[in-house]
This record gives structure tokens, sequence and C-alpha cells, in this order.
């Protein structure tokens, strides 16, 4: 079926999930939120209603990793046992 509108829809924390929405209505934010978050997490899955498709299109993850560290004192590479 085509679809009068087309949006697209992305996440954002340390991976980007990304998401198409189509329409034959015009859609509010919420709703094109609302229809992108009803797919499953498995690319190319889709979530349908009465006048729109969404189809999650995949995760891209980021390639600057970042780590922290938390808890007790950890021993510096340098120092003796």
């Amino acid at each position: 079926m085509d679809y009068k509108y087309t949006y697209t829809y992305e996440e954002y924390s340390q991976d980007t999930r990304s998401y198409t929405v189509e329409s034959n209505v015009k859609l509010t934010r919420e709703e094109i939120m609302d229809m992108a978050l009803s797919c499953d997490m498995v690319d190319g899955s889709t979530y349908s209603d009465k006048n729109s498709k969404a189809t999650f299109e995949g995760i891209e993850y980021g390639d600057d990793t970042q780590t922290e560290y938390g808890g007790d004192e950890i021993k510096e590479d340098e120092e003796d046992e």
C-alpha cells in the first residue's frame, strides 16, 4: 500500500534506534512516537493500524565506546602487588 505521508523517528542513547512511519493521515509527534514504539525491536518488524504503518529499521551502535568504573578503589596499573 502506498502512503501519503512518511515520517522518521529515532531515539538516541548509546545506540540509535530508527523507525519509518507511513500514514494516510497527518500524525502528531506523539502519534509518530506511539506508532514507532509499538514495533518489536527486530529489524523489519512492523506495526499497523487503520491508517498507518511503522517499521523498525534497526539499531546502529556508537563507535566511540566510553567506559565508567564505580565501586571500591581500583588498583592502578603501575602499582606493585
